[in-house]
Order: C-alpha cells, then structure tokens, then sequence
C-alpha cells in the first residue's frame, strides 16, 4: 500500500477508489434488473384490467386475483394502524426521554434480535396469541396483528435513529424560547425528522406486505369466493396465492404465476414511491 501512495498521486487514488465503488455497483445492481426485465417480459402477457379486478376461476388457472389485492391492501392497512403508532411513540420515549442506562440499552438489543426473528415464528406466536388464546380465529385482525409485532422493531429503530440525528442545538434553542418539551418534539424534532421515519415505516411495512409464513398461520385463504366482510374475515393474500399458484396447482400457466409477481411488486414499489415522495418533500423543508 505505500509503494502505491509514493507512485500514484491522491487523484488518482480518489479515481482508482470511485472506479471500484463504480464496479461493485454494477455487479449489484444488473442481476437485479436483469431479474426485473424478465418478470416483466413473463408475467405482462397476463396483465389486463380482467386479470387485477375478476375473481380466480377454473382451479384459479383463469380469471383474475382482485381477492388477494383486495386482502394484501387490508392486511397493509391494519398492519400500519396496529405498528405505526406505538412505533413512533416508543421510539420517541426511547430518544427522548428515557435515561440512557442499561435497561434502555437493553431493550435496543432485543429490538436488533427481534427485527433479525424468522418470520415463520412469529406466525407461530400470532397463532398462539391471536387465534387461539385471544379466539380471533384465522382473520385479517389476528393476521395484521401478528405482522404489527413483526413490523415494530423496525419501525421503534429507524425512527428513534431519525429522532437522534436532529441537532441538540434545535432542542436546546427552543426550549429556552419558552416552549416545553412536548412542543419541542410536536413542532420541532418529529417535522425534522420525517424523512427518516417515512423510511423506516416503509421498510416495515414492505416487508409485511410481502410476507407468506405470519398470514399463512394467521390469516390467509386458499380461496375465497367473496371479498372480506369484517376484520374477523380470512382473507387471500398476493404472497400467499403466488405461493399456493406456485406449488399447489398442477398446470398453472407461467404467465399468471409471473402476472400475480409483478402486482406485487407493483404493490410494494408504489409504497416506496410515495414514500420517496414524502421523503423528498420533508427533505427540502428541513433547516440542517
């Protein structure tokens, strides 16, 4: 290494540095476009307005997956309601105003490992919990539930990061301002810090969105001829469904199988571009 610093000057060095940064993104990034050219190029011979609103029909080898679109959008919804607030909360306590011992470092820990869990055991816990003990059966609350628990560690983490990265200057100068604690964390940190929630919540609920093993326990249907009526409903599910039209159902068309993969990743993609959205929005009107 220093017969190379004696031979070659810091430009060079800095070119030599970004040319391999270049290098590795680029093997990164093609198999991962080149795996999207060819879902698309499979599954968009499928894609049409009868396939995203008509029931599965013919052993689900024709017709549509409106059920599972439907139920994936339910299962996101009731995941955001049961994780996003406590989320946020926790996290704004752990920042803010819990002391920093070692029982708060503690719990940051198991949050790590807890975010870290297969997701098949805490389908396993949601039907413990939910489904027997709590009696809510195989449903969309019992499903929603056990993915909030998945989804919080996620959440409480990125969100207390996001909280931590606002200078201690803005805390400091508003309180002396007259402004108490609260609305110094309401007015100033939380508007502050939105971006990186933002961030933190998709991430949390993209994965529960796409998700099999929690729902598979807790709350997802082979099929079902009707959409859910009330929480305490089974519902399809997209990941679900592609995994039953995968492997359950002798001579699936490959394109179907393909077509349900693109919705979704139509799904998940559109909730990280009005993430990246808000993420940009929030960015621009922040003062550091």
């Amino acid at each position: 290494m220093s017969i190379i610093k004696r031979h070659l000057s810091p430009q060079q060095i800095q070119a030599i540095g970004y040319g391999a940064l270049a290098v590795v993104s680029f093997i990164t990034v093609i198999p991962i476009v080149l795996l999207l050219i060819y879902i698309v190029i499979q599954g968009l011979p499928s894609i049409s307005w009868e396939f995203l609103t008509n029931f599965p029909k013919n052993g689900m080898r024709d017709g549509g997956i409106l059920p599972a679109i439907i139920g994936t959008f339910y299962l996101t919804i009731g995941t955001a309601l049961f994780s996003v607030p406590p989320g946020i909360a926790a996290a704004i306590y752990l920042a803010e105003y819990a002391p920093n011992n070692r029982w708060t470092n503690l719990i940051r820990i198991a949050m790590i490992n807890l975010a870290g869990i297969p997701s098949v055991i805490y389908g396993l816990f949601g039907l413990s919990l939910f489904v027997i003990f709590l009696q809510f059966g195989t449903s969309i609350l019992a499903a929603s539930l056990t993915l909030s628990i998945m989804t919080l560690p996620v959440i409480i983490s990125t969100t207390e990061e996001a909280l931590r990265s606002v200078p201690y200057s803005f805390r400091a100068i508003s309180i002396s301002l007259g402004a108490t604690r609260w609305q110094t964390i309401w007015r100033i940190v939380l508007p502050q810090s939105l971006s990186g929630i933002v961030t933190g919540i998709i991430l949390g609920l993209g994965r529960a969105a796409g998700e099999t093993a929690p729902i598979l326990f807790t709350g997802a249907a082979f099929f079902l001829p009707r959409l859910p009526n009330s929480p305490f409903d089974s519902t399809m599910a997209l990941p679900y469904h592609l995994f039953v039209i995968s492997t359950q159902i002798p001579g699936m068309p490959i394109k179907i199988q393909y077509g349900t993969v693109m919705v979704l990743l139509g799904f998940v993609l559109s909730m990280e571009l009005i993430a990246t959205i808000i993420r940009s929005n929030a960015r621009k009107k922040r003062k550091w």
